[in-house]
């Protein structure tokens, strides 16, 4: 009768142990299956949208680090801001300048800015020698720009000439993946804001927007001004007008040559002093004519006066003949 306790009692054990067996595989499934969809939910919709899988390996494709068999090869297309600057100098400052503008039109470029200086009004006045000078900056077409940068030599002295290249590809690739990211995002939020119910979720939702749509609106813009580099390089070019090239200055002449170029500069300073004095006397010739009419009457007046003054004061009398040693008292008939 003992054994067939123990035996029952074994058996509903078992029963007991299966039970709770099943019981914690059913609820493991249900927490799986409630798992799964709820991350089929959270997946992007847009099949092209990139991940950080996506971008991860963009990156791995660039640097040539990525965990897949072979070689990673660079993009076919990089992205490289060109730029540079250069010094012109020229004895015809005009045509000099006519002929750089034909050049960058030709090439389909465009000035960005510009300006002249030099030509003033005291330094054509005064006689003086007042040299011109202009500061461009042209947007060149990438494609034109080294033929554009070597041609420069055909309107002047090159003293001074540099170039510049930047590679932004790795910039660029993750800035248009953030991109993707928030366009992805926008994409979940405008969903959900459709089946939004509730104000609170609504203001919360269109907060989130806002700032992404402000991302979205700042990574567009920096891709296009990316984009305007990459396509039109940037070159500052300084015209100088001048007398004499770099090649040619004081400090590459003989000694000669030296004080022959002294002595012609103070012949011109001599000159211009002159003619800078004649035209001083020219212009001051109106004021001193003023102030002769002004000066010419006080003058008159002025000598007018002593004159009668002088007329008015009696002649001294001479001592020296009253007192002197052949004088006697007066005759007395």
């Amino acid at each position: 009768m003992k054994t067939k306790l123990k035996f029952i009692s074994l058996a509903l054990a078992l029963l007991l142990i299966l039970a709770f067996a099943a019981c914690g595989a059913a609820s493991k499934t249900a927490t799986d299956e409630a798992y799964s969809s709820e991350s089929t939910v959270a997946a992007p919709a847009d099949a092209g949208s990139t991940s950080f899988t996506d971008t991860a390996a963009q990156k791995d494709a660039l640097t040539g680090t990525g965990t897949t068999g072979g070689t990673a090869e660079m993009p076919s297309s990089e992205k490289i801001i060109y730029s540079g600057s250069a010094t012109v100098e020229t004895m015809e400052f005009d045509k000099t300048i006519e002929e750089l503008n034909k050049m960058v039109t030709g090439c389909g470029g465009f000035i960005q800015s510009s300006s002249v200086t030099g030509n003033d009004f005291y330094a054509q006045h005064s006689g003086t020698v007042a040299y011109r000078a202009a500061q461009y900056t042209f947007r060149i077409p990438v494609d034109k720009f080294k033929s554009f940068t070597e041609s420069l030599s055909t309107l002047g002295n090159v003293p001074y000439s540099s170039t510049n290249a930047e590679n932004i590809t790795m910039q660029y690739t993750d800035t248009e993946a953030q991109l993707t990211a928030c366009q992805t995002k926008e994409a979940r939020l405008l969903e959900l804001l459709s089946k939004a119910s509730s104000m609170a979720d609504i203001l919360a939702i269109e907060n989130s927007l806002s700032d992404v749509r402000y991302q979205i609106e700042s990574l567009t813009s920096q891709i296009k001004n990316w984009d305007s580099q990459v396509s039109y390089s940037t070159l500052s070019i300084t015209v100088n007008e001048v007398s004499l090239y770099t090649e040619d200055s004081t400090s590459t002449l003989s000694y000669g040559q030296q004080l022959k170029e002294t002595f012609t500069r103070s012949i011109k300073g001599v000159g211009r002093f002159f003619k800078s004095f004649f035209k001083f006397l020219v212009g001051a010739l109106p004021v001193l004519v003023i102030l002769a009419v002004i000066a010419v009457p006080i003058i008159l007046i002025i000598r007018a006066a002593n004159k009668r003054k002088k007329a008015k004061t009696p002649p001294k009398s001479d001592s020296n003949n009253n007192n002197g040693p052949n004088s006697g008292p007066p005759f007395q008939q």
